[in-house]
Order: structure tokens, then sequence, then C-alpha cells
């Protein structure tokens, strides 16, 4: 599943399983995480759970992805697999449809929290 534009340096890279709060002052978004807690993890076909609902959430809100009937639902499916191609086409990276942290790097969440609700990117101005 590992996609050779979406591993660490040593080529290796885990299944996000879960979330972290990313905060940036006291709004939050939740990005997918390893077990571990490292954002340099992957999703791809065949992925589910709360590190999915956290991607899909993301694609809905802030890249205006329809995911169709399913919506919201942690797996990650064809709907997920088009959402995330659709970043990566629009940020220029290796079209793959794997959930990395060169996608993850593209992508806006949604931060909300303290009264406040907005997009951003994790590594740039939100």
């Amino acid at each position: 599943m590992a996609a050779a534009g979406e591993r660490d340096g040593a080529g290796v890279a885990a299944s996000c399983t879960r979330t972290k709060k990313v905060y940036w002052g006291t709004p939050a978004a939740s990005l997918p995480v390893s077990s571990g807690g490292s954002v340099n993890c992957l999703l791809g076909p065949g992925s589910s759970g709360t590190a999915v609902k956290a991607l899909q959430h993301a694609l809905a809100r802030c890249h205006k992805v329809n995911l169709g009937a399913g919506g919201v639902d942690g797996i990650d499916d064809e709907r997920t697999r088009a959402g995330v191609l659709a970043v990566q086409r629009a940020a220029g990276i290796a079209q793959d449809g794997v959930y990395g942290l060169r996608t993850q790097q593209s992508m806006n969440w949604d931060f909300q929290g303290g009264g406040q609700r907005f997009r951003g990117n994790i590594y740039g101005n939100p």
C-alpha cells in the first residue's frame, strides 16, 4: 500500500490508526497518526476507523469533496480515494490515492474550538 513518495527516509511508514489534536492557538484539528503518534503514516484502500473519519471530514469540509451517500463513515473506499486524488492533483504531487505525509502537507484541516472555526494548513498560515 505504501507509495514511494509517501515513505519516510528509511522507506517505511506505519498505518494511521488513530487521531491526534493539533492546536493553532485555541482551535484544534484532528489529524490521522500512527499508533506511536507519528503524522508520517499512511491511509489507503481498506483502511478504516477514526483516522479515516478525520481524513474524510477534512476532505468534505475543507476541500469540498462530495463523499456521497456514505459521507464520513470511517471507511477508505473509492469515494475517499477520489477525494485524496483531487487533493493530490490540486497540489501537483504524485497522484496515487494514498494519504501520506506529502498529501497531509498539502491539505487544509478543520480547526475548531474556543468559539472559533476555520480551515487551515498546519504547515502554513490557516
